[in-house]
């Protein structure tokens, strides 16, 4: 169990989709005071999906995410996240889809993989363009080859 594990757990049950509370309800709520930087800066109350905070962490396991935080009242304000509908089949399309490049590619990690594939996109527009506008680089100067001697 994690030390943000109490918070998660009472939004997990929390009814309504919004709560603002004073920093001192989410003390509570925790059963311990919050750290410095919760006071001071308000990237602490940020919903980094990446990295090691462990407060965010928390809070997005729940379904929730951070809207307004204002230091000086010492307020933040939760709201449920939306999450898009989608359709199981159309979700099930998109793993084979995750599947069959990974296999193609050798890339098992989807930000890479979406990255090269976004990237492959580009370049291939890109040269569907140059087709359209003629598709000559009479300027390109290409290093001649090495060849191997007898």
């Amino acid at each position: 169990m994690g030390k943000y594990e109490p918070l998660t757990s009472y939004l997990k049950t929390r009814p309504g989709d919004s709560w603002t509370a004073q920093f001192a309800e989410v003390e509570r709520q925790l059963g311990f005071a919050l750290p410095r930087s919760a006071y001071e800066h308000r990237a602490w109350w940020a919903n980094q999906r990446d990295g090691n905070h462990s407060q965010s962490v928390g809070w997005q396991q729940a379904g929730w995410e951070t809207r307004e935080v204002d230091l000086r009242k010492r307020i933040v304000r939760f709201e449920r996240a939306l999450k898009p509908h989608v359709t199981p089949s159309r979700d099930a399309g998109e793993e084979a889809l995750w599947r069959r490049a990974a296999e193609i590619s050798g890339i098992s990690d989807r930000n890479v993989l979406a990255r090269a594939a976004l990237t492959s996109f580009i370049q291939k527009e890109a040269a569907r363009e140059l087709v359209g506008l003629g598709g000559a680089m009479p300027d390109l100067s290409v290093p001649d080859r090495e060849r191997p001697g007898p």
